[in-house]
């Protein structure tokens, strides 16, 4: 085999390259570190609300009759084979509960953003779809006049809520609206450990929320630039926070988009 000798601007090119990629990636954890010390809580659902007002996809018709994901289609079936009525948080422009009603279940669902909502009802009323999707404070589970044997927490919506406890609680209460035994889907950002960059991201956001009573920003917290909080999570803190809130982790994936199944064990 041919062995080809690099000339010494193509070494140094090479590793520019490798030296830039490192600066970004730098950049990215001060500017993510730094914002998040600087945004509150009320700041950070802000830019949450103008991002989504502004992203066209979530209003779009066709998107919202794409239906499921591969790993959407694979959950449902392999885990909500008997459930007819399903609850869904984060319903956005309404894809879910539209793909739901096609594929034979009843579904309801709710969403923050009241964009969103109204598109939603409009979109499914047009579709001929008896169901209805609720305004809802942000992280918080509306009540509703009956109980739902599953539960699907909307694509990104379980990673755009902030703080370990108040995910905890928003779970709670989508708990007590479904039977034991009931399945949750629930999608998330996944990430494998705490790497040095989420680390860092953590250090520098408390560092600015210095004072007592500040909000303490957590390891797995950052920023998507120019848009909005999210949160990245390893399996150990989803079988957590499920079981805090009285679910049962059965299934776990991180490939590319995360995934996880809880079951209901307890409903008082």
């Amino acid at each position: 085999m041919n062995v080809i000798e690099y000339p010494l601007s193509l070494k140094l090119y090479k590793y520019s390259c490798s030296l830039l990629s490192k600066i970004q990636a730098a950049l990215n954890v001060i500017f993510a570190g730094f914002w998040l010390g600087i945004l509150n809580r009320k700041t950070l659902q802000l830019a949450d609300r103008i991002f989504y007002d502004n992203d066209s996809m979530y209003q779009d018709e066709a998107y919202n009759r794409s239906g499921f994901w591969d790993w959407e289609v694979q959950a449902i079936q392999d885990y909500f084979e008997s459930s007819k009525k399903i609850l869904v948080a984060g319903a956005g422009g309404g894809r879910e509960i539209y793909a739901l009603h096609k594929s034979g279940y009843q579904a309801d669902g709710f969403e923050c953003n009241p964009n969103l909502v109204e598109f939603a009802n409009n979109f499914l009323s047009k579709e001929g779809i008896n169901s209805q999707v609720k305004i809802a404070p942000r992280d918080t589970c509306p009540t509703f006049n009956q109980v739902y044997d599953g539960l699907i927490v909307g694509w990104g919506a379980y990673t755009n809520i902030q703080g370990k406890q108040h995910r905890i609680e928003f779970l709670k209460q989508m708990r007590s609206q479904v039977k034991n035994q009931a399945p949750l889907l629930l999608s998330f950002f996944p990430r494998k450990g705490n790497n040095l960059s989420y680390k860092l991201i953590a250090l520098i956001g408390n560092l600015i929320r210095s004072l007592p009573w500040a909000e303490k920003i957590e390891l797995g917290d950052s920023l998507l630039p120019h848009r909005i909080f999210v949160h990245y999570f390893t399996k150990e803190e989803i079988e957590y926070e499920l079981n805090e809130a009285g679910f049962k982790l059965i299934f776990f994936a991180n490939d590319n988009y995360g995934y996880a199944i809880g079951v209901v064990i307890e409903n008082n």
